[in-house]
């Protein structure tokens, strides 16, 4: 019975703990809810092994991510994209980028379906909240985006940026002059659920999801962008908080049931050695 109880109180805290995670990031553009999947812990028959017991408890077998869509939100700001539909945005590092983040060709990538941008000082396009470089597609690979090259790197002459929902970025100089300075390079995965949770929205790759292929936006089954929108994080507040409360009740059972059969085991150790 102890057995059965421990795995109780150990699968209800790490159901907790996910769902925590899903409220603490409620409110993070992009994020993904997970949830855990539990497994009966069976044991083999008392007719093939005499002696073991046929139920003793329960497990996480897996903590897996929905990546189904979050809504999308009109902000307004040119410098917000959304998502619609599958893939991520490729961001670079950045000096202060953890380094366990996945590699390719000596080159760090990060993706994420955030795409809160700024233009720095000396007009690269980035995320908002990292610094990371959000990245464009050059000859099938990354490359950064920089919206002062087409005005001759004089950022004072650049008067407003689009991107439309292909992705392909363009910028309006003084005088209404057009110039497209690239396309997004949009990630996908064979194993999106191999993807390495940077944390909050932020993934790396994984010799478990395989390298990122990237496309444009709206091709191959990718995702279209909207400009002045954002993605919120695919979490329900009420139907979290319901899961955390039958958790709660799950850890408070197991954990009584635990104390029960530590009580028990005492008072037989002590009515045997007295």
């Amino acid at each position: 019975m102890m057995k059965t109880a421990l795995t109780g109180v150990m699968s209800a805290s790490r159901d907790l703990s996910v769902i925590s995670n899903n409220l603490a990031n409620a409110m993070t553009v992009g994020f993904k809810r997970s949830t855990s999947q539990f497994v009966d812990v069976v044991g083999l028959s008392q007719n093939d092994r005499p002696g073991l017991d046929i139920g003793q408890g329960a497990m996480t077998e897996i903590v897996r991510r929905s990546d189904s869509q979050g809504a999308i939100r009109t902000t307004g700001s040119a410098l917000d994209l959304a998502l619609v539909g599958p893939g991520h945005f490729t961001y670079g590092d950045t000096p202060s980028a953890s380094a366990a983040a996945s590699t390719s060709s000596d080159q760090t990538y990060f993706y994420s379906r955030s795409g809160q941008l700024q233009i720095t000082a000396s007009g690269q396009l980035v995320d908002r909240s990292s610094g990371r470089p959000l990245m464009a597609l050059s000859g099938g690979k990354p490359a950064p985006i920089n919206v002062a090259a087409a005005a001759n790197g004089d950022l004072s002459q650049v008067q407003s940026v689009s991107v439309d929902t292909k992705g392909v970025i363009s910028v309006t100089k003084t005088g209404g002059v057009v110039t497209p300075i690239g396309v997004l390079a949009i990630a996908h995965f064979n194993n999106e659920d191999g993807l390495k949770n940077q944390g909050g929205s932020v993934f790396s790759e994984t010799d478990d999801s395989g390298p990122a292929l990237l496309d444009r936006a709206s091709t191959n089954g990718l995702g279209s962008i909207q400009q002045g929108a954002v993605e919120d994080a695919n979490v329900d507040m009420t139907a979290e908080m319901l899961q955390m409360i039958k958790a709660q009740q799950a850890y408070n059972g197991n954990a009584r049931a635990l104390q029960t059969g530590s009580e028990m085991l005492r008072s037989t150790i002590e009515t045997l050695t007295r």
